[in-house]
């Protein structure tokens, strides 16, 4: 295991992951930007949980001994209550394991897991139900289906996990998801999206399907803008195939200007079709993610 893999989940990462819930104004909900939970009420109902109190929720809720002891609003949570069924794909495959000249900053697919852990996270602490998978060319392992905190050490462990990387069929993949689920729900993708024959149909399979969708998509900055020059020979990570180029500065400025089409064309399509999209460059900082670029396009609240 790599040196920057072994401490993938460490303490570190844990305190940062609590402190950024903490700093978040709203739980993990509303992704599908609508009320999606139905308030049953009745002395059937087996009571759950305590969660933080949002604008919006029935005050009937409140339980006002807790808000005499510590002065929050908690709200009570029932079995009965219709949880969001979340599903986070990461990609596998090697493009995401792909990693640029630059070291200060980790592979795509060590940022990716720990993106999945966060929202995960996120999920579990709303009682919500959270499946995970990783797929390259197509479903490659799922970690089975997880409700409460106490689930996220096997989060973690599932997460842990590295599976070889092979091509990227997001076709494949994501068409197997969603013939797979019985229940609809929010599917986040975290993938570069890096696949020849394109995105647009594994997509489309679960926007056909009525899957509330977010592409998390993850480019290297040195595949934004590479720094090398000269004669190079350039090698597929998937494919192995090569290609003998002469790197001037006209031909980067013309392929920075391809690699712009390319997002804005994922980011276009996403904005069609009513998928959420994020763009997260491999350098950047992991709080900020969350807190900023994330709360931004609506994956968080």
């Amino acid at each position: 295991m790599p040196p920057d893999e072994a401490n993938i989940f460490d303490d570190d990462f844990l305190v940062r992951l609590e402190h950024v819930r903490l700093q978040m104004s709203k739980r993990f909900a509303g992704t599908l930007r609508a009320e999606r939970r139905s308030r049953r009420m009745g002395s059937s109902l087996e009571f759950a949980d305590f969660r933080n109190y949002v604008p919006g929720d029935d005050p009937r809720r409140i339980d006002w001994n807790i808000y005499g002891r510590i002065e929050r609003l908690m709200m009570k949570l029932y079995e009965e209550e219709e949880e969001l069924d979340v599903g986070v794909l990461i990609d596998c495959s090697a493009s995401m394991h792909w990693r640029g000249s630059d070291a200060s900053h980790s592979p795509k697919f060590l940022l990716a897991r720990q993106l999945a852990a966060a929202l995960a996270y996120f999920a579990l602490h709303g009682l919500d139900h959270v499946a995970l998978w990783f797929f390259d060319s197509t479903l490659r392992a799922e970690s089975g289906h997880y409700r409460g905190i106490p689930a996220f050490h096997d989060v973690l462990r599932f997460l842990r996990a590295d599976p070889s990387g092979r091509e990227t069929d997001l076709s494949s993949s994501l068409e197997r998801f969603g013939r797979g689920r019985r229940r609809r729900g929010l599917a986040i993708v975290l993938s570069d999206c890096l696949d020849p024959s394109g995105y647009e149909r594994g997509l489309s399979a679960l926007v056909g399907r009525h899957f509330v969708v977010h592409l998390v998509h993850l480019m290297d900055p040195g595949e934004c803008d590479p720094s090398q020059s000269g004669d190079l020979l350039l090698r597929d990570c998937e494919s192995a195939q090569e290609l003998a180029v002469t790197a001037s500065p006209t031909l980067r400025r013309l392929y920075r200007e391809e690699v712009d089409r390319f997002r804005g064309g994922l980011k276009s399509w996403c904005a069609r079709h009513n998928a959420g999209y994020s763009f997260v460059s491999a350098d950047a900082a992991f709080d900020e993610i969350i807190l900023r670029d994330f709360r931004r396009d609506g994956l968080v609240r």
